[in-house]
């Protein structure tokens, strides 16, 4: 069920990220010049985005193309437009024309440059690219592609049920955790500050050798970086299962965190309408 449901929505962005790139190689200079444009051609993309990923609307274009492995569709045009010149090239004598294969890799790898570029020039979406702060590694991991769930966007977005996010949202009187009664209520000290979830973190604490932290993030949902991988197959596949494992309790300790927490906010908002009639 939750398998065909992600099916169709990566489906529907194929669909929009095809219907804004027709004909892209021959109109996309232009567009890419004005950054408005950029932006009005960007808007249904991250709209198909924030579907794949099950977020928030709040949630900024930025993050949300980076969380469903969308580079920016005005970039994609200009990688298509890329691809057609090189393969379309006058070759010097003797010269042999690169495989379509090779440009198209040639090309991405422009691509996801460009757009790294943007992604730490851009102010917004700072908690994403704390824990997503290499789109290659990112785009590359070596853990498994397992679709992203509601909480597991909310933990990368910091977008859901903290009161820090919600009083942004005029939804919560205060910032403050109910947990602990302490700091703001982050996601940040949701995941790995606050004592009240300390027994929720404890296997993951176990598996890694410390207080899970955000530095841990990165190398969690992305996996080894290629040049720490071991040479040889063996040390390669027990680093991999390594990598497996931990992700595996970064995953259940944030579903299990995130769920126990929205079901106490529900059962205060309860207690909150009834002291109000």
């Amino acid at each position: 069920m939750g398998g065909s449901a992600q099916w169709k929505r990566r489906l529907l962005a194929s669909v929009v990220e095809s219907q804004l790139l027709y004909a892209a190689p021959v109109w996309i200079p232009s567009v890419t010049e004005v950054a408005r444009t950029r932006a009005i051609l960007i808007r249904p993309q991250r709209t198909a985005a924030l579907r794949v990923i099950r977020s928030y609307r709040t949630v900024s274009d930025e993050a949300a193309l980076v969380l469903a492995c969308m580079p920016p569709v005005d970039l994609l045009g200009l990688e298509r437009q890329y691809i057609g010149s090189r393969l379309r090239a006058a070759m010097e004598p003797g010269e042999q024309r690169p495989s379509k294969e090779a440009v198209k890799r040639e090309a991405r790898e422009i691509t996801i440059a460009a757009w790294q570029a943007r992604w730490h020039a851009t102010p917004k979406a700072a908690w994403t690219r704390r824990v997503i702060p290499d789109l290659a590694r990112w785009l590359g991991r070596t853990v498994p592609w397992v679709p992203l769930t509601y909480h597991m966007t909310q933990a990368l977005t910091g977008h859901g049920c903290f009161e820090w996010y919600l009083h942004r949202m005029n939804k919560a009187a205060s910032t403050r955790c109910w947990q602990c009664s302490g700091e703001p209520d982050t996601v940040e000290h949701t995941l790995f500050d606050c004592p009240y979830w300390d027994g929720l973190r404890e296997a993951l604490k176990v598996r890694i050798g410390h207080r899970p932290s955000t530095d841990d993030v990165p190398d969690i949902i992305c996996g080894p970086a290629f040049e720490l991988r071991p040479a040889d197959a063996q040390g390669k596949d027990a680093i991999l299962r390594e990598a497996e494992e931990r992700f595996r309790l970064f995953y259940g300790m944030v579903e299990n965190i995130l769920s126990i927490k929205e079901e106490e906010e529900r059962v205060r908002q309860a207690a909150n309408r009834r002291n109000l009639l």
